[in-house]
């Protein structure tokens, strides 16, 4: 039993290493920075796709936590590459938040604040606080906490706003695409 055990885990950690590979060798935008926005599922690359802040606060998550757990130094340095980008050029440094949507070349485009950008954010700067220890880190998940308890939370109905515009307004259209 305990063999089998041994062997699975073995095999889960290559599939982690497969995965991490993936991404820390075909997605880095070694050009505009950060990772490509969109490779399709034959492993091409669009150099030219937008770049999500979802995508990129799950990047960080992902590096942070393989590294957590691995310890293998290549998936902190491609932690703190993620970092770097969603720090530089995600957030939004005059109206607080993320941005949705940023062109190839980190130039925002969909300016709208969603409430599960800003948790995705909170999910990938806490777990690289954890792997990296670094202070700017944390600051920003807890930033990105009260930003959310300040600007969506809804005292008339107990619930959370899913969207607002740039600058916290209200949104006729609140969906996430």
């Amino acid at each position: 039993m305990i063999r089998a055990i041994t062997e699975m885990i073995k095999v889960q950690e290559l599939e982690l290493e497969r995965i991490m590979d993936f991404w820390g060798t075909k997605a880095v935008d070694h050009k505009n920075g950060g990772f490509f926005g969109s490779i399709d599922s034959f492993g091409k690359i669009n150099p030219k796709a937008n770049k999500g802040a979802i995508l990129n606060c799950r990047i960080l998550w992902s590096f942070s936590a393989a590294y957590n757990y691995s310890k293998n130094a290549e998936y902190l340095k491609l932690a703190e590459r993620a970092f770097n980008y969603v720090a530089n050029f995600f957030i939004d440094k005059r109206n607080g938040g993320v941005f949705w949507e940023l062109d190839y070349l980190g130039k925002p485009i969909n300016t709208r604040k969603q409430a599960y950008a800003l948790g995705f954010a909170i999910y990938g700067l806490s777990e690289y606080y954890r792997a990296s220890g670094n202070e700017k880190a944390l600051l920003l998940a807890q930033e990105m906490f009260w930003t959310i308890e300040k600007n969506f939370f809804d005292p008339q109905y107990g619930g959370y706003i899913e969207a607002l515009s740039e600058n916290w307004n209200h949104l006729d259209d609140m969906r996430l695409s």
